[in-house]
């Protein structure tokens, strides 16, 4: 089972992700707070990352930063639901979820392999 780590400062939408991604067949971890998402992937094996587009353009900087280092083949997507948002250019992919979390869940069971290496 691929471990998706997600991350928001908005809980009610972190929630449903979460909710989501778990009936879609991944085991989902979050932060308390999205300040905390590197330190959680170093000591988790972290298969990929989504971050929502309610964490500030710093923070996202600062995160994406260190999941680079700290988890190099993680697959890193930016999710966002706000028509002003134009995506994140340091993610592997910047995904339009405003109609529903299809894009996210089929971009990750397009990206990860069928089966999951022991």
């Amino acid at each position: 089972m691929y471990r998706v780590l997600s991350t928001s400062r908005n809980v009610r939408l972190l929630l449903e992700r979460n909710d989501i991604l778990a009936m879609a067949g991944f085991k989902v971890i979050s932060p308390r707070h999205p300040d905390e998402a590197v330190m959680l992937a170093a000591t988790e094996d972290v298969d990929a990352v989504v971050i929502g587009h309610s964490v500030d353009p710093d923070t996202r900087t600062e995160i994406i930063t260190g999941l680079r280092s700290t988890c190099p083949g993680c697959v890193i997507c930016f999710v966002y639901a706000a028509p002003e948002t134009k995506g994140e250019p340091l993610a592997d992919v910047s995904l339009d979820v405003s109609k529903g979390p299809e894009p996210l869940v089929a971009y990750l069971k397009d990206r990860l392999p069928r089966e999951k290496a022991s």
